[in-house]
């Protein structure tokens, strides 16, 4: 029997390599946690900071008046987006995330769920923005543009992300019409929302029996739809009795919504 006796250096060499590769993976993927983490928070922020809006003035707006509260609010929230996409960008660079502008590379594919869950929080941070500026959904175009440089896709945002991010955006949504109570016209901006919600439920709708996380959000997006139909009919019911007393108009909703009961006038 031949015996290489170069077979053990070179058989202890390549598992040296593959517990570099490792390592190197598994500190990659440390890092992208933690980058992940920063940027939920962050988001989260910016939605914090969007539900400020002020209902003063009639929404949706024919044109934006640049001195008024809202524009400064819609202002201060792009540059902490900004922020955001800055923090991606450096992480992505760093970790050697960016691909070609068409294609995503191997790296990006391999790691795209350790930043999965943040890339869902910020898309529903920077929808929630073009909802209030537009009135409008925001294309999934403009969110990977937003990752994307002239030479290069910094970070790859899946369909499934966008659509993941979408289904989060109708809680928000919810949360926007049940403070619009109080507004020159809520049953106006109630309309405004529910289509919006209504468009991403039936979108995603024929998707939840193929995929588990669409099917367990259609049941919370489902859940705030109802409520904000039950505010507009709540509303619509009682304006005889409480037009003139908005606050009062709004406690009793949100009473109604948290027992899930209807209205009844004091006696």
């Amino acid at each position: 029997m031949h015996i290489d006796i170069d077979a053990g250096p070179t058989l202890q060499t390549t598992f040296e390599a593959f517990r570099n590769e490792i390592d190197a993976f598994n500190d990659r993927r440390e890092r992208l946690i933690k980058t992940s983490r920063d940027v939920t928070a962050l988001s989260k922020k910016v939605i914090f900071h969007l539900h400020r809006f002020s209902f003063q003035a009639p929404w949706p707006a024919d044109d934006q008046d640049d001195t008024s509260s809202n524009t400064r609010l819609f202002e201060e929230a792009q540059k902490k987006l900004a922020e955001i996409e800055s923090l991606l960008r450096a992480c992505a660079d760093k970790e050697g995330l960016p691909s070609e502008p068409t294609r995503p590379n191997d790296t990006m594919l391999r790691c795209e769920r350790f930043l999965g869950a943040s890339l869902e929080e910020w898309i529903e941070a920077k929808s929630f923005l073009y909802f209030l500026q537009y009135n409008a959904l925001i294309p999934y175009d403009v969110v990977q543009a937003a990752l994307t440089s002239d030479t290069s896709m910094d970070v790859y945002v899946t369909p499934m992300r966008y659509l993941l991010g979408l289904s989060d955006l109708t809680g928000e949504l919810m949360r926007f019409a049940i403070n619009a109570v109080a507004s020159i016209a809520p049953l106006q901006i109630m309309e405004h929302v529910l289509t919006m919600q209504r468009t991403i439920f039936h979108a995603l709708e024929p998707l939840a029996p193929y995929h588990t996380e669409i099917r367990k959000k259609q049941q919370v997006t489902l859940t705030s739809l109802r409520k904000v139909e039950d505010a507009a009919y709540t509303i619509r019911v009682r304006s005889a009795e409480y037009a003139h007393d908005p606050d009062m108009a709004q406690g009793l909703i949100q009473r109604a919504l948290a027992s899930n009961e209807d209205v009844m006038p004091p006696s």
